[in-house]
C-alpha cells in the first residue's frame, strides 16, 4: 500500500488487544513492491514503538522527521507520533516491537519511576527516531525476539529486561527533547484535533479541497492552520494532499488495470502532465514505468 491508503475511518490505532500482563505486541513485517504492499499508511497511537531492519531500505516519516533506513538500523517511535513508512527496495524487511510504558513500572514509587518512567508515561521524554548501526541496540534487540520466540520458561522476565536495558541505552544516548508538562499537552492536544483534518483528507482526496474547508474543520486561522499542520506531519496541506493523491493514484496503476489519465482524475487532478510530475516527485519514477508493471 502507499502512504496514507488505508479506508479507516481514523489514523488513531487503540490497540485494545494488547495483553494487560505483557503489554508487548511482536511480529516480523515486510514491505514489498512485488505484491503492492510496499508501505503502511499513516496512523499514531500512544504506545513507543520500535522498528529493527533486517533487510532492504526504507523512508520512514515521524512527525516532521523523514529519514531513509537500512539494514541494522532501529527506528524509535515515540507515543502519540505520527508515522508512516514506505521501502526503497523491492523489499524491506523489519523486527516491529510495541510495548505500553507501563510494562517498566513497579509497584511503588522510586527513583526509577518518578526520573524516567513517569516522564515517559507523560510524553515528555522524546527520543530520537533513527539510531544507525549501534551494535548494543542490535543484540537486545536479538536478544528479545530469542526470548519471544523461544517461549522457554521466564521469557516474560527476559523480554522485559531486554526493553529495560533498551531503555537505557535510549535515554543515555539518544534523547532528542525533554518536555515540560505544557509543552507535552500543547503536543497531544494539537496531534489529537489535527486528526480529524487528517482523517478527512484521506477520506476526500480526490475532491477539490480548499485550505479554508481544511481550517473550518478545526476552527482556526490560515497562519495557524499551516503551521501547526506542518509541525504534526512535516509538509504543508498542499503537499500532503498532493502525495497522499500520489499513492492512491499508483496504488491503481499496480493493481486496477486502469491507465494514467483514469488514474490521475480518479484521484483529483485533472491535469495529467502536473499529475506526471508530481508522481515523479514523489516516487522517483514516471507513473508509465509503474503501469507497466
Amino acid at each position: 500500500m502507499g502512504w496514507g491508503m488505508s479506508r479507516d475511518d481514523t489514523l488513531y490505532e487503540k490497540m485494545d488487544g494488547m495483553d494487560r500482563s505483557l503489554p508487548i505486541i511482536f511480529h516480523k513485517d515486510r514491505l514489498s513492491k512485488r505484491n503492492g504492499c510496499d508501505s503502511f499508511r499513516s496512523h499514531w497511537h500512544e504506545k513507543i514503538e520500535l522498528l529493527y531492519f533486517t533487510e532492504g531500505e526504507a523512508v520512514i516519516r515521524c512527525s516532521s522527521n523523514e529519514f531513509t533506513v537500512n539494514k541494522g538500523d532501529l527506528v524509535i517511535i515515540n507515543s502519540n507520533e505520527l508515522h508512516q513508512g514506505r521501502c526503497l527496495t523491492d523489499v524491506a524487511e523489519y523486527y516491529c516491537i510495541i510495548f505500553d510504558v507501563s510494562l517498566l513500572q513497579g509497584h511503588q514509587m522510586d527513583a526509577c519511576e518518578a526520573k524516567y518512567i513517569r516522564p515517559m508515561m507523560q510524553n515528555r521524554i522524546l527520543l530520537m527516531n533513527r539510531i544507525e548501526q549501534d551494535r548494543e541496540a542490535a543484540g537486545y534487540v536479538a536478544e528479545f525476539v530469542k526470548e519471544y520466540e523461544s517461549r522457554d520458561i521466564g521469557y516474560e522476565m527476559a523480554v522485559k529486561a531486554c526493553i529495560y536495558r533498551l531503555m537505557v541505552l535510549l535515554l543515555r544516548k539518544y534523547v532528542c527533547s525533554i518536555l515540560t508538562a505544557r509543552e507535552s499537552d500543547i503536543r497531544m492536544n494539537n496531534l489529537k484535533r489535527f486528526n480529524g483534518v487528517l482523517e478527512y483528507m484521506e477520506n476526500h482526496y480526490n475532491d477539490r479541497l480548499t485550505l479554508d474547508q481544511l481550517c473550518s474543520i478545526v476552527n482556526v486561522s490560515r497562519f495557524y492552520f499551516c503551521h501547526t499542520f506542518k509541525r504534526i506531519t512535516g509538509k504543508s496541506p498542499i503537499d500532503y494532499l498532493n502525495s497522499l493523491r500520489v499513492d492512491k493514484a499508483e496504488i491503481m496503476l499496480r493493481n486496477s488495470g486502469v491507465n494514467i489519465t483514469e488514474a490521475a482524475m480518479a484521484c483529483g487532478f485533472n491535469d495529467i502532465n502536473y499529475f506526471s510530475r508530481l508522481f515523479k516527485k514523489y516516487k522517483k519514477v514516471p507513473p508509465s514505468l509503474v503501469a507497466r508493471e
